[in-house]
């Protein structure tokens, strides 16, 4: 292959705040930096959620090329609005495989590399001479099973099919299928996240008694992302394990949202703490940019990551925020769902609590609250050292760098 071009190709709001468009725009840069021209296709969208904003200056790049293909979008109709979940998702399969189509007919024998998330973008785009990337995030049912199907027997000699789970590794190994299968969990950028000057946390003069941070959105369709469960365990470990002295409050800050759910939580707490020897604070810095995250997630004492046990979740996710906190030298705690539990062969500070187990967790966040337990081995300064010991492992450009290499040496 002599075309060194590749297609990102997303069918959905775009640019967005939601997890996927950092992500696309991370893997993008990626393979820009390894000296490929990048280009992400994305449909034009018309509903009450569109950020009226180009790419370039949401994403802060003025690199990556990003060309929008006109669509109607469906989604802004009140009929589609009302169908059952399952008629909604087949219209919108459908529709997918219509866009895609259009980005077919912009190519002509080009040799070029084509990836998505989505196997029906994928198939609907496809000519003889496409190389193929696509990422599993999610279990491939139905249509998009169909999809994978299809493009195993078109070009199974020149795809490549990845997972960032090694349970969607399992999945993808369990359907027969013939394409190159690697299970390659997802990545950090090194240059946006980076450890504070100042890693001694513990003998830091702090006003709190500890700070915990959570990026992201707290709920996703309507799922909770566990941030109320770590509300619950804190008021139960500090009521369990009291400071004899006063040490100010514990601090959560929340950046991401929404809003509305922020303010909810927020509430909630402030009817549950009343007369806790300890107070309890919620710091919300609303929707934050990338390329700010660093200065706020350094100065956290723990990224926490309490998510559910809901399938796609638990068992489909590779959460960049794990990355993103590993890379700026913070102490991690997760919840042990197997997506989680599969990044310990990665060395990170990381530790774990029982999924959904509000005891478990206070247990933990115990050890932590007061600093004269925080020594030994699992003491967040070594938890750490142990994240920042790892993070030149975690970049996107290695982990694009092997997925080309398993693509171009099939």
């Amino acid at each position: 292959m002599t075309n060194k071009s590749i297609n990102l190709l997303v069918f959905g709001r775009f640019p967005t705040e939601r997890a996927y468009g950092v992500h696309v725009v991370s893997v993008a840069k990626a393979y820009m930096q390894l000296g490929y021209k990048t280009t992400i296709f994305y449909p034009s969208t018309d509903n009450e959620k569109t950020i009226r904003s180009h790419p370039n200056e949401y994403f802060e790049n003025e690199d990556i090329d990003f060309k929008e293909i006109q669509h109607t979008d469906i989604t802004k109709y009140l009929l589609y609005k009302i169908l059952p979940k399952t008629i909604q998702g087949l219209f919108w399969s459908i529709t997918a495989y219509l866009w895609s189509k259009k980005i077919k007919h912009l190519f002509n024998d080009s040799e070029q590399i084509f990836w998505s998330t989505n196997p029906i973008l994928l198939f609907g785009s496809y000519i003889d001479s496409n190389y193929i990337i696509f990422e599993l995030h999610g279990r491939a049912r139905r249509i998009q099973a169909l999809a994978l199907k299809l493009l195993d027997r078109k070009a199974a000699s020149k795809s490549i099919f990845i997972s960032s789970s090694d349970y969607g590794y399992q999945d993808l190994s369990k359907r027969g299928l013939k394409t190159n299968i690697q299970y390659l969990p997802n990545g950090v950028d090194l240059e946006t996240f980076y450890p504070s000057s100042d890693l001694n946390r513990e003998n830091l003069n702090q006003d709190n008694c500890l700070h915990l941070g959570y990026v992201g959105q707290l709920e996703t369709y309507g799922v909770d992302k566990g941030m109320y469960l770590v509300i619950d365990s804190l008021i139960k470990a500090i009521n369990e394990t009291p400071h004899k002295e006063d040490c100010g409050s514990v601090k959560i800050s929340i950046i991401g949202g929404p809003e509305k759910s922020v303010k909810e939580l927020d509430k909630y707490l402030e009817e549950i703490q009343i007369n806790l020897p300890t107070r309890i604070d919620i710091n919300y810095l609303g929707q934050k940019k990338q390329s700010e995250l660093q200065s706020f997630i350094s100065g956290f004492d723990i990224g926490i990551v309490p998510y559910p046990k809901e399938e796609h979740i638990a068992l489909y996710s590779s959460p960049m925020k794990i990355f993103e906190y590993a890379a700026c030298g913070v102490a991690i705690i997760a919840s042990d769902i197997p997506a989680h539990k599969s990044l310990e062969e990665l060395g990170l500070g990381l530790e774990f609590y029982k999924a959904e187990e509000e005891g478990s967790l206070a247990t933990l966040l115990s050890r932590y609250l007061h600093k004269k337990n925080r020594k030994g081995e699992r003491s967040l300064s070594n938890l750490s050292l142990m994240n920042i010991s790892v993070r030149d492992s975690l970049s996107w450009e290695i982990r694009g760098e092997k997925t080309l290499n398993n693509l171009l040496t099939n």
